[in-house]
């Protein structure tokens, strides 16, 4: 069992001080509010951003899908960008997703279902990802990927 504590965590929802807590293989067990201190779990600085394994995501789609958000909305913090895309992932209807998701398919039969979700589920695989920062400026949140790496990191 692992716990990873932050600033907020992106999961169904954006949640301030908040841990999530995962078992050995990445599968959720879910997201608790951070009441007291816990023995063996990481605090980290940023937001934790929960995605279903199932995506395929990797540090280079987290990041591009940042700064596609970011472009819309450049006066946000990175906990307001991520609940505007959790509100989004939600419930997709098929040709109705945003273009910086076209590239993220689940299986086909999934996406046809009524009850299509990009969000992570409890009990299924999740990958975790640590977004440095809660603001993040214009300069510093650029469309150039090859810094990517010092703001989002796969835990």
């Amino acid at each position: 069992m692992k716990r990873f504590a932050a600033n907020y965590i992106a999961c169904q929802s954006v949640d301030r001080l908040h841990y999530v807590e995962v078992t050995s293989g990445s599968v959720l067990n879910g997201v608790f509010p951070l009441e007291k201190e816990l023995a063996g779990t990481s605090f980290l600085n940023g937001v934790i951003w929960v995605v279903p394994a199932a995506l395929g995501w990797e540090v280079a789609d987290v990041w591009s899908r940042l700064t596609a958000i970011h472009q819309q909305m450049p006066d946000t913090s990175v906990p307001e960008m991520l609940k505007e895309l959790i509100d989004t992932l939600a419930v997709p209807t098929v040709g109705e997703l945003p273009a910086f998701l076209e590239s993220s398919i689940l299986d086909q039969d999934v996406i046809n279902n009524e009850q299509a979700t990009y969000l992570p589920v409890q009990g299924k695989s999740v990958s975790l990802f640590l977004i440095r920062g809660i603001r993040l400026s214009a300069a510093e949140f650029g469309a150039n990927n090859s810094g990517g790496n010092r703001y989002v990191e796969r835990l």
